[in-house]
Order: structure tokens, then C-alpha cells, then sequence
């Protein structure tokens, strides 16, 4: 099982969960997985609601025990659990804490380059390592909507995770831990457009359709308004492609390495 928790909403959760271990849990097992989400207030997998690779499932807090049985019979991470920020996070982290994760569990948590996102994310790890015996090779952090790859954009974006020798930050990761293990989220517009679409960037670019066929066919038609649409849907599959190439591709090598420490 894989859990996405974070005391601060709005850092990118469901970004992750659906948009890169989704797609990645699903390459990996060839087949679709389970997607909890755990939120009284938001359902913002409701968005994907064209996706093909997953079994979306919600779950209230008052329904937390169902956890237990989930989380001891998934040894192969095939369930992923998107926990809702503020209260719902320290509800579920205090939920599990009570049984115990039976060496099942990965954590991942997310943070965006805010200092209060930092902030949560070091309360969010203290919380963990309560429960998680192993927590430095059974957690690594997803660093959200980041500009660059590149790793010295990467640390000046995110000083609240790497800190600087000349910015000073009272909420910086490597402060508490020494070399977390970290995932790049690159940040992109055709991951906002496949929300609109109600799928995944991923599943975007592993659609087979022909949209310069469709274009060429709606043209020859005289349908310039369908020319138009296949041309757009074209370009956006293209894009989908460079992302997977250029940013997924990378982090689901570093996830494969990161999953299989047992």
C-alpha cells in the first residue's frame, strides 16, 4: 500500500496519487489498482472521471478501521490511499498507529516550495515515525508543481526542503533528516488540461487514436470546426508524450528503486 498524507491541503495529493502512482502502480502490475480517498470535505478524484486505470473508493473517517485489513493484506502495492489534509490526516495517521503497518505501507509526502509547506511536512514525518519503524527507506518526498528538474533549481525552489547557506529557514527537511529521498513533480499546463478531460496525462499519451488522420479527414470533409478540435487534441496528445518522456519516465525509475528496499 502506498500513502499520500499531509497535515496541509492543497500541496499537490491528488496531483500525485492519480497523475504519478497511479499510472506507475498500474504500468508496474499490468492491471488496474485501488484508489482510496480519504476526505470528508473534497473528492477531487472526481475529476478523473474518464481513467481507466484505477478503482476509485471512498472512504469517510468514521469508517477508518477498514484500513486495518487493507493495509495487512496489500504486501504488493497495489492500493493506493489519498488522505485529505488538516484534521483527516492526523485523524488517519493516528487511526493506524493503533494496529501497526505490518512492513506494508510506503509513505510518500508531498510538499509544494512554501515555508509553511515545509513546516507541515516535518509534522506530517514526526507523526510518521511513530508508527513507521523503518521510516527512512519506507518514505520519500514528493517535491510538487516544481519549475525544473535541474538540481540547482531544484534547491533554490524548494530551500524549505534542501535549505541555502545564505537564505536562512527555521522548516528545512534535511535539518531534521539526513538525504531524504525525494521525487521531482514537474509542474505543467497539460496536467491542468487533462484534469478538464477527466483523465490522466499518462493515459493521454498512451492513446492510440490517429487525431492527424481525424484532422485530415474533417478537412477533406470541409468540417473546418472538427479540423480545428482533432488538430487541438493532436497537439495535447504530443505534449502528453514529452511529459511522459521527459518527467514520469524518471520518476518511475527512481520509484522502482525506492520500492523494492524492503
Amino acid at each position: 500500500m502506498i500513502i499520500i498524507p499531509q497535515t496541509k491541503g492543497g500541496v499537490g495529493k491528488s496531483t500525485l496519487a492519480m497523475q504519478v502512482i497511479a499510472p506507475y502502480l498500474y504500468k508496474k502490475h499490468g492491471k488496474k489498482i485501488t484508489y482510496i480517498e480519504i476526505d470528508d470535505e473534497n473528492n477531487d478524484s472526481e475529476s478523473f472521471n474518464r481513467t481507466e486505470i484505477v478503482n476509485k473508493r471512498m472512504l469517510q473517517t468514521n469508517k477508518l478501521k477498514e484500513l486495518d485489513e487493507l493495509i495487512l493484506m496489500d504486501d504488493n502495492h497495489e492500493v493506493i490511499v489519498d488522505v485529505g489534509g488538516n484534521k483527516t490526516s492526523s485523524l488517519v495517521l493516528d487511526e493506524i498507529k493503533k494496529v501497526g503497518t505490518f512492513g506494508n505501507v510506503k509513505w510518500i509526502v508531498p510538499l509544494g516550495d512554501g515555508e509553511l509547506d515545509g513546516k507541515n511536512a516535518i509534522a506530517t514525518m514526526k507523526k510518521l515515525k511513530k508508527i513507521e519503524p523503518n521510516a527512512k527507506d519506507n518514505l520519500i518526498f514528493a517535491l510538487s508543481r516544481a519549475i525544473s528538474t535541474e538540481e540547482d533549481y531544484l534547491e533554490e525552489q524548494f530551500i524549505n526542503f534542501f535549505g541555502h547557506k545564505y537564505l536562512g529557514s527555521n522548516s528545512t527537511i534535511t535539518d531534521v533528516v539526513q538525504n531524504p529521498k525525494y521525487i521531482p513533480i514537474v509542474n505543467d499546463k497539460i496536467i491542468t488540461i487533462s484534469r478538464y478531460l477527466g483523465s490522466t496525462v499518462w493515459e493521454m499519451a498512451h492513446n492510440n487514436t490517429d487525431f492527424a488522420k481525424k484532422a485530415m479527414e474533417a478537412k477533406e470533409l470541409g468540417d473546418v470546426n472538427s479540423a480545428r478540435k482533432y488538430l487541438f487534441f493532436r497537439r495535447i496528445q504530443t505534449e502528453a508524450k514529452d511529459y511522459v518522456l521527459n518527467n514520469l519516465n524518471g520518476v518511475f525509475c527512481s520509484l522502482d528503486n525506492w520500492i523494492d528496499i524492503r
